[in-house]
Protein backbone atom coordinates (compact mmCIF):
# COMPACT_ATOMS: atom_id res chain seq x y z
CA UNK A 1 0.00 0.00 0.00
CA UNK A 2 1.49 3.56 -0.43
CA UNK A 3 1.48 6.00 2.10
CA UNK A 4 0.21 9.58 1.19
CA UNK A 5 1.68 12.12 4.14
CA UNK A 6 -0.36 15.67 3.98
CA UNK A 7 1.21 18.44 5.70
CA UNK A 8 -1.25 18.08 8.44
CA UNK A 9 0.03 14.72 9.25
CA UNK A 10 3.59 15.88 8.85
CA UNK A 11 3.08 19.01 11.09
CA UNK A 12 1.57 16.49 13.76
CA UNK A 13 4.98 14.71 13.15
CA UNK A 14 6.67 17.52 13.70
CA UNK A 15 5.44 18.70 16.67
CA UNK A 16 5.98 15.04 18.51
CA UNK A 17 9.64 15.33 17.19
CA UNK A 18 10.35 17.82 19.98
CA UNK A 19 9.55 15.63 23.00
CA UNK A 20 10.25 12.08 20.84
CA UNK A 21 13.38 12.86 19.11
CA UNK A 22 13.21 9.18 17.51
CA UNK A 23 9.09 9.18 15.86
CA UNK A 24 10.48 9.69 12.43
CA UNK A 25 12.65 6.38 12.86
CA UNK A 26 9.20 4.70 14.42
CA UNK A 27 7.05 6.36 11.65
CA UNK A 28 9.33 4.65 8.94
CA UNK A 29 9.09 1.27 10.81
CA UNK A 30 5.66 1.40 11.41
CA UNK A 31 5.11 1.99 7.78
CA UNK A 32 7.42 -1.00 6.46
CA UNK A 33 5.31 -3.20 9.23
CA UNK A 34 2.10 -2.33 7.72
CA UNK A 35 -0.58 -4.64 8.06
CA UNK A 36 -4.01 -5.22 8.08
CA UNK A 37 -3.66 -7.66 10.93
CA UNK A 38 -2.73 -4.75 13.01
CA UNK A 39 -5.67 -2.98 12.40
CA UNK A 40 -8.48 -1.93 15.21
CA UNK A 41 -11.95 -0.93 12.98
CA UNK A 42 -13.15 2.10 13.84
CA UNK A 43 -15.88 2.93 10.81
CA UNK A 44 -15.78 2.03 7.40
CA UNK A 45 -12.06 2.72 6.09
CA UNK A 46 -10.68 4.40 9.20
CA UNK A 47 -8.56 2.27 11.34
CA UNK A 48 -6.62 3.26 14.50
CA UNK A 49 -3.15 1.66 15.28
CA UNK A 50 -1.52 0.94 18.36
CA UNK A 51 2.39 1.57 17.65
CA UNK A 52 5.89 1.72 20.36
CA UNK A 53 7.46 5.08 20.63
CA UNK A 54 10.79 3.87 20.98
CA UNK A 55 11.98 7.22 22.62
CA UNK A 56 10.16 6.06 25.76
CA UNK A 57 10.29 2.31 26.27
CA UNK A 58 7.20 1.07 27.57
CA UNK A 59 5.91 -0.91 24.81
CA UNK A 60 2.32 -0.22 22.91
CA UNK A 61 0.25 0.99 25.59
CA UNK A 62 2.13 4.26 26.42
CA UNK A 63 3.27 4.31 22.89
CA UNK A 64 1.78 6.57 19.68
CA UNK A 65 -2.11 5.88 18.17
CA UNK A 66 -2.03 6.39 14.48
CA UNK A 67 -5.58 7.18 12.82
CA UNK A 68 -5.39 6.51 8.90
CA UNK A 69 -7.89 6.56 6.27
CA UNK A 70 -7.59 3.72 3.69
CA UNK A 71 -9.09 3.45 0.39
CA UNK A 72 -8.27 2.14 -3.31
CA UNK A 73 -4.72 0.62 -2.32
CA UNK A 74 -3.87 3.57 -0.08
CA UNK A 75 -3.15 4.84 3.00
CA UNK A 76 -3.88 8.74 3.92
CA UNK A 77 -2.61 9.37 7.85
CA UNK A 78 -5.04 11.54 9.43
CA UNK A 79 -3.79 11.85 13.14
CA UNK A 80 -0.83 10.42 15.46
CA UNK A 81 -0.31 11.26 18.89
CA UNK A 82 1.18 9.69 22.11
CA UNK A 83 -1.21 7.38 24.49
CA UNK A 84 0.47 9.50 27.31
CA UNK A 85 -1.01 13.15 26.04
CA UNK A 86 -4.19 11.38 24.85
CA UNK A 87 -6.37 9.13 26.33
CA UNK A 88 -9.39 8.56 24.59
CA UNK A 89 -9.83 10.12 20.69
CA UNK A 90 -13.39 11.18 19.53
CA UNK A 91 -14.97 10.36 16.42
CA UNK A 92 -15.57 14.41 15.81
CA UNK A 93 -11.36 15.18 16.24
CA UNK A 94 -10.97 12.18 13.94
CA UNK A 95 -13.45 13.79 11.37
CA UNK A 96 -12.29 17.10 11.53
CA UNK A 97 -8.47 15.54 10.43
CA UNK A 98 -10.13 14.04 7.93
CA UNK A 99 -11.59 16.49 6.92
CA UNK A 100 -8.35 19.02 6.69
CA UNK A 101 -6.59 15.86 5.07
CA UNK A 102 -8.76 15.48 2.62
CA UNK A 103 -8.47 19.44 1.51
CA UNK A 104 -4.72 19.34 1.03
CA UNK A 105 -5.51 16.49 -1.41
Amino acid sequence: MKFIETKHFLNQLQSLSERFPKIGHDWQDFEKAFSVQLWISLWEGVYKFRYKNSSIPTGKSGGFRIIVKVFENKVLPLMIYSKTDISNIYKVQILSALKKTLEEL
